[in-house]
């Protein structure tokens, strides 16, 4: 009998395409094989690796995910899933992509909804292998690269785009005349980390107006939702928080006093996008 983890893959013909040769990819056994047979193994955690010479970054290694996983955990992003679970629902979106999905937060919580289809994937494999473990979840983890989705053209009805960097060119690839939602830090975003580290940002104040116009460029924007929260943290919180933000990436932290910061704003705007007709 085949197990949940590799079950979810039975249907991998109607989205997964090979990132050699772009045949498309079928489950025989516990792999994903093309006509061509290129091979691509369904891990025992239940994700399957697309990406050749992968090569991990610094900011984004295992340690970087398990200080997010205890942020979620805590649940100071649980206003932006749950808005974006209520718009996958209300614009009746039946298979998402989760793109740059980091430990799965927001693929699991689809999931939970009850969407049929989701695929999310990160370039990281640390991150893939911590989204993959414990309890199975009908999500199918992949580790994918964004310059190089190994997903069909016209398959997915929905992508959503989290604080992570985007490709449009690939998005209107797989797209089925479907939505984007993107959603992007606004002004208020971390505004108390930033007033304390001010001396070392380049930029005190945030704008999002270019990632908004460039959006624009690309996709008919239909709504613009507004998800922000102010949150009280512990001290083993907020230093999660310190340590997990691209913001402080580039920041010497230890000669910054942390302390005077007791709350913590989660400040986005969830951006919605509508295909544009394709021109043939």
């Amino acid at each position: 009998m085949m197990n949940d983890k590799i079950q979810k893959f039975s249907n991998s013909q109607d989205f997964f395409q090979c990132p050699i040769c772009g045949k498309e990819l079928k489950l025989v056994g516990n792999s994903l094989f093309c006509s061509n047979d290129h091979c691509f193994d369904i891990s025992k955690k239940g994700f399957v690796d697309f990406v050749l010479n992968n090569k991990a970054s610094k900011n984004y290694d295992r340690d970087s995910f398990e200080n997010r996983h205890l942020i979620l955990e805590h649940g100071m992003y649980d206003h932006i899933a749950n808005k974006l679970v209520e718009l996958i629902k209300k614009l009746h979106l039946e298979s998402i992509l989760d793109v740059g999905c980091g430990e799965g937060y927001y693929a699991k919580k689809i999931a939970q909804a009850g969407i049929k289809d989701v695929l999310a994937f990160d370039i990281s494999k640390d991150s893939i292998q911590l989204a993959a473990k414990g309890i199975n979840t009908p999500v199918k983890w992949f580790v994918g690269d964004l310059a190089h989705l190994p997903i069909q053209d016209n398959t997915v009805k929905g992508i959503i785009d989290v604080f992570s960097p985007a490709n449009y060119a690939e998005f209107n690839r797989i797209l089925d005349a479907g939505y984007v939602l993107k959603v992007i830090p606004n002004q208020f975003h971390v505004q108390e980390l930033r007033q304390v580290a001010k001396d070392q940002l380049q930029q005190a104040e945030y704008s999002n107006k270019k990632v908004l116009d460039y959006f624009e460029e690309h996709y008919e924007l239909i709504d613009q939702i507004d998800a922000t929260e102010t949150y009280p943290v512990t001290e083993e919180v907020r230093t999660a928080f310190i340590n997990m933000t691209p913001l402080l990436f580039n920041v010497d932290k230890s000669k910054i006093d942390w302390s005077q910061v007791k709350n913590i704003t989660v400040g986005s705007t969830i951006l919605v996008g509508q295909q544009k007709n394709r021109r043939n």
